[in-house]
């Protein structure tokens, strides 16, 4: 068997060791080492680092046909064949949180709308298995294949997590945990992943959702919902019909529940007796604020939302792009 690579980080100091036919990114994970990253597909660019010494090997070609760019390892897709240098500035020399694998006992299972479950899970104490608002975790099926979710509920010692899961036909774990899951079944999971958290600063916020993107903004509510009310932070969520928005009753109670924190909510397709804001949910935003040169955004949600979102924002109303921190779910059976 071929020994395992060493793989350095730059300018910090961090190195951690990748396993033959192991990604850069599964690697690091693994070590405590958070690369940046969202989608882990290929498709969002986020891991992106700049490879200073060694080689890789990309696992697949991006599903719009395009290479990674010379001097570009795309972390998640990559499998080194030498020793590497990375450029990761923003990574620190010591690892922190750690990715385990445990098994979670369904507590509780309900349907809020026609096609969105919520399930709240029990992991072990004693599985080391701690989260941070705005992170997910991968549930393990049976043939090796995972299907990941953000928790929605705040972090605590008690080892609850909530998962807001859109049933999508044919999908594998979706229909099922729509159509037949129950309190008492058991899964297997694995995490937590992900660096869509809050960050330090007084900048005002501005909160972007499409569909269960919602459910790691829940977490980031409910965990900072003081802080965001202090800075000023406003949540624009977006939907088909009303239905998709299905943690409102109604603003009134939403903002109740939040207070301090404003709820815009954004249908495309409500009918002629919707009142409210309609069209693109990111338009809202370009309309309401013009100028986000000193606020900071988090969208989750539907990858072309983010992408739209990210490239306006930056391009017409002066957002920083470092101040631009997004979560692309991935759509798969």
């Amino acid at each position: 068997m071929s020994a395992p690579l060493l793989i350095k980080l730059a300018p910090n100091g961090g190195s951690f060791e990748c396993a033959p036919g192991q990604t850069v990114l599964d690697a690091a994970l693994a070590a405590g080492y958070w690369l940046p990253h969202s989608c882990r597909t290929g498709t969002c660019n986020t891991c992106h680092l700049s490879l200073l010494e060694g080689g890789v090997q990309h696992a697949a070609t991006r599903p719009d046909g395009t290479d990674v760019p010379a001097g570009q390892c795309r972390t998640c897709q990559a499998v080194p064949t030498t020793d590497l240098l990375l450029d990761a500035p923003k990574v620190p020399q010591a690892p922190g949180q750690r990715v385990v694998t445990t098994g979670a006992k369904v507590l509780e299972v309900t349907r809020p709308s026609h096609d969105v479950v919520m399930i709240r899970l029990q992991v072990p104490p004693t599985a080391g298995f701690a989260f941070k608002a705005g992170q997910y975790a991968s549930v393990l099926l049976k043939d090796g294949a995972k299907r990941s979710y953000s928790m929605a509920n705040n972090p605590d010692e008690a080892g609850v997590i909530e998962w807001h899961v859109r049933r999508m036909e044919g999908g594998r774990f979706s229909t099922h945990a729509y159509d037949k899951l129950k309190a008492g079944a058991m899964l297997r999971i694995e995490g937590p992943y992900g660096d869509f958290v809050l960050q330090p600063g007084d900048a005002p916020i501005v909160l972007l959702a499409s569909g269960t993107g919602y459910a790691p903004i829940a977490a980031l509510l409910k965990t900072h919902g003081a802080e965001m009310a202090r800075r000023g932070a406003v949540l624009y969520w977006g939907g088909r019909q009303w239905s998709d928005l299905y943690a409102v009753d109604s603003v009134a109670a939403w903002e109740a529940q939040y207070p301090g924190i404003r709820l815009v909510p954004v249908l495309s397709e409500a009918g002629p007796e919707w009142t409210g804001r309609d069209g693109f949910v990111h338009a809202a935003v370009l309309a309401d604020i013009p100028d986000l040169s000193r606020h900071e955004v988090y969208a989750c949600g539907n990858p072309l939302m983010i992408d739209a979102a990210r490239s306006s924002f930056t391009a017409s109303a002066g957002l920083p792009a470092e101040h631009f921190f997004a979560d692309a779910f991935v759509v798969n059976n």
